[in-house]
């Protein structure tokens, strides 16, 4: 007889502290220190369409590499810009995100392809990444598996890696002569969405964060109302449940800095229910501090999918949140 998902407790639980919920996530990812200044190497740049990108790489703490594509406006003259860090699904790469025409191959679907550009002509200095867990660095479900496997024992997480790439372009970006100094968001569409709330979780530093699709409402949900085969191992963090769930990450890790989400109705990567009710445990966090503003939950109705009016709302919430301290060079 098989086990009941429903049926499923916390072996040992621990209670944690709302000031120790940083540490001990950063813990349970397994997330190794990330450096102020990240070393990169930048190739060749190009200018298309009032555009100009520059294709770099940095490198991970496994010695992985992972290719980039810094995209500025050209149209903004000696202005400071905001910065916003992409990141795209499981089948995405930074030269999707780069993609010379915004637009969506499938409307029912997906993908949006040309995204990150279509924010950097918008006014934000973006970097797309091919982060860590997509289908063109993991090869094979068979070998994420099983470097999964291997990484465990080490206290390491695939999870862990994937928001220590994006920590690392974020410091790549910050670092960048055009960009406005600690004016930088994160933004990701499903594998991308879970990388830009757990690095903004893990990092007190960043500004702002949207993720789209990003599997974030509550994880007992996923396990007890999804397809046990819709998500890789590498989003169930081992241990987590002991701890604390999606909504106390939010609410001690990221509140009361401005975070919004974007989670379809229909979305089969997060049942409705446990969106519900990360938006019932969060919004009165945000209440109690005066800034209700900061936190934002849409809910459309729809499966999971990056379509552009998401992509709207994200560039208003930049526009609020990053473009308001927007200075020319002295």
């Amino acid at each position: 007889m098989a086990y009941s998902r429903n049926n499923l407790i916390p072996r040992f639980p621990v209670s944690v502290a709302p000031h120790k919920a940083r540490s001990k996530l950063i813990e349970l990812l397994g997330l190794s220190e990330i450096p102020n200044e990240v070393d990169y190497t930048k190739y060749n740049s190009r200018h298309e369409e009032g555009v100009c990108l520059t294709d770099l790489s940095f490198t991970n703490s496994l010695g992985e590499k992972v290719p980039a594509i810094l995209m500025e406006p050209l149209n903004a003259g000696d202005n400071l810009l905001p910065g916003v860090v992409c990141i795209d699904g499981t089948g995405g790469t930074a030269e999707r995100l780069a993609n010379n025409k915004y637009y969506m191959e499938n409307q029912d679907r997906g993908p949006l392809f040309g995204w990150g550009r279509e924010l950097a002509k918008r006014g934000f200095i973006t970097l797309g990444i091919t982060p860590k867990g997509c289908e063109l660095r993991r090869q094979s479900e068979e070998a994420w598996a099983i470097e999964n496997k291997h990484l465990a024992p080490f206290g390491i997480s695939q999870m862990g890696l994937l928001v220590e790439e994006s920590l690392r372009a974020v410091n790549i970006l910050s670092g960048q002569n055009r960009v406005i100094s600690n004016n930088v968001g994160l933004t990701g569409m499903s594998l991308g969405g879970n990388a830009a709330w757990y690095a903004m979780a893990c990092a007190p530093w960043l500004k702002t964060a949207v993720p789209i699709c990003g599997g974030v409402g509550k994880l007992t949900s996923v396990i007890n109302e999804c397809d046990g085969y819709r998500h890789s191992a590498y989003y169930y963090i081992p241990h987590m449940l002991r701890f604390f769930d999606h909504p106390q990450i939010v609410a001690n890790c990221i509140a009361p800095r401005p975070f919004m989400l974007v989670a379809p109705t229909e979305d089969e990567d997060m049942p409705k229910s446990g969106v519900d009710d990360l938006k019932k445990f969060v919004t009165p966090v945000y209440s109690q501090v005066g800034q209700t503003e900061n936190f934002h939950v849409y809910q459309p109705k729809g499966t999971h999918c990056f379509k552009m009016e998401y992509f709207d709302w994200m560039v208003d919430w930049f526009n609020h949140f990053l473009n308001e301290s927007k200075t020319n060079r002295a």
